[in-house]
């Protein structure tokens, strides 16, 4: 669970027209270059969430956020991008935002749904929105700014939404009104989008229906694959992707995972499994891979993996291999 590398790069990139220094942000959110340079390159979500730090702190702007997705005209990256581009209309492509966004940005979900008017809904994991407040905010602000962006240079005309909704606390709030163009209210219950019919049929200039078949076969197979996964299989990616070695909370797994620890809890009990089981075995997996490299302390793999101290990590080490860290690191086993 994460960010694509590039959307943080787009991000660095247009804060670097701002005046940052794109090195700087790097070394400061502990980025490399290389870490954002593909598409298919999933930044862990903390690291991408706290890219918004070193933003704030460079800038002294309450809305780095806002005025960075102003800046950023299209943010399409992977097959899902290729697939949006292709579509024939902006109907089309909230069609398939909708569907297919979380495999961009598992940490966020889309909602589309067409009515009298249309409706994009964007609703952070409230992990992310609790733990990281104020990053959250200036990372729902780059997103909202950058959906409207988008949708204007896929239909190669400015959309103006009919209004827009955000769950953040009111801030200077003409300067959202002079970027969207409409009204802006604020402490919703979840972000909204809100657009004409007349303008979700307005055709994408890369329409290309051919390309959008093979896209969409391709993005549909990736689908299928995640889909039929097992209740373990998708929390082992999580706990491997998202949390980096740091066991989580039961709630905080059940939350990346859009569910309730309690369902999360019955569906692991019918694969005969528990969370704690598969918690153990992940711990035991980061902790066999981080001692194959002598460069990282046994000190230091303790502390990755959240033990309380040395002692208990040695007293785990030694259930799972028969062998201290230290005997390991010699050779003894």
């Amino acid at each position: 669970m994460g960010l694509p590398g590039t959307t943080i790069r787009t991000i660095f990139q247009t804060a670097t027209s701002m005046g940052a220094a794109f090195d700087t942000l790097c070394q400061m959110s502990g980025v490399s270059p290389e870490d954002i340079s593909d598409s298919e390159c999933m930044v862990e979500w903390e690291k991408a969430a706290l890219i918004w730090v070193p933003l704030m702190k460079l800038s002294g702007d309450p809305l780095i956020g806002l005025h960075i997705g102003m800046g950023a005209k299209r943010v399409l990256q992977g097959m899902v991008g290729f697939l949006i581009q292709s579509s024939k209309d902006i109907d089309q492509g909230l069609q398939m935002l909708h569907r297919y966004g979380y495999m961009q940005a598992p940490m966020i979900v889309y909602r589309y749904i067409v009515n009298d008017v249309a409706v994009l809904e964007i609703e952070q994991n409230k992990v992310w929105t609790m733990k990281y407040p104020e990053p959250a905010r200036q990372a729902n602000d780059f997103l909202i700014a950058v959906i409207v962006n988008t949708l204007g240079s896929l239909a190669g005309k400015h959309i103006v939404p009919l209004r827009v909704e955000l769950t953040n606390e009111m801030r200077e709030v003409s300067e959202y009104r002079k970027f969207f163009g409409c009204e802006v209210l604020f402490n919703k219950d979840v972000n909204r989008i809100i657009l004409s019919k007349e303008d979700i049929f307005t055709p994408i200039l890369t329409a290309d229906q051919s390309m959008f078949q093979t896209f969409s076969a391709i993005v549909a197979d990736k689908h299928e694959l995640f889909e039929t996964n097992s209740t373990t299989e998708n929390l082992k990616q999580v706990l491997f992707m998202q949390f980096k070695g740091r066991i989580p909370t039961i709630e905080e797994a059940a939350s990346a995972l859009n569910t309730t620890p309690r369902n999360l809890q019955r569906k692991l009990l019918q694969e005969q499994t528990t969370f704690r089981d598969i918690a153990g075995e992940i711990r035991k997996d980061i902790a066999l891979q981080l001692m194959q490299n002598p460069a990282i302390k046994i000190s230091e793999v303790s502390d990755i993996l959240g033990y309380s101290d040395l002692t208990a990590f040695r007293k785990a080490f030694k259930s799972w291999t028969n062998a201290t860290p230290r005997e390991m690191r010699k050779g003894a086993v």
